[in-house]
């Protein structure tokens, strides 16, 4: 009986090393996902658009004009990335990295730093984006920012005192 028990403890401690195995190993691949796609959405779309899933939605979330508004695979690609930033950030990104990441299986939040030439002077601003993934595929992307550099740098916004 001890024997058997002991077999059936080596047992459970083999499945469960394999599946902190394999949930590590999900964990590594979505966070290399997530950073492939940054990194390649705007130069290479064709293949940041091949790690998004066929149901993806993206929102930039917030509080300004372009926020809140769901885009689907096909939008965010033509409409958000080819219309609104291309003409927000004309001139493109001179950097936008990736400064720290924390994943799981199901999803991931990349922090990065961006530099460009707004429309209307400097645009250095922080991101936190959260992946979701579906089927190995990107499903959600959630972008968060400073509101008030999109207001002022992107949308010649003005501060005004609240009286």
């Amino acid at each position: 009986m001890r024997a058997f028990l002991i077999a059936v403890m080596a047992l459970f401690a083999t499945q469960v090393a394999v599946a902190g195995h394999h949930e590590k190993s999900m964990s590594a691949q979505n966070i290399e996902n997530a950073a492939t796609f940054m990194a390649a959405v705007l130069p290479e779309p064709d293949k940041a658009k091949s790690l998004v899933h066929d149901d993806f939605e993206f929102i930039f979330m917030g509080r300004t004009q372009i926020s809140n508004i769901s885009y689907d695979r096909e939008t965010y690609f033509n409409v958000w990335l080819k219309q609104i930033v291309a003409n927000l950030v004309p001139d493109g990104f001179r950097k936008l990295e990736v400064i720290d990441a924390i994943g799981d299986e199901n999803g991931v939040a990349l922090m990065m730093e961006g530099e460009a030439d707004g429309i209307n002077g400097l645009y250095d601003n922080k991101y936190v984006f959260i992946f979701k993934f579906k089927d190995g595929k990107i499903a959600t992307l959630h972008e968060y920012n400073s509101d008030l550099l999109v207001a002022t740098r992107l949308y010649k916004q003005k501060l005004v005192a609240d009286d």
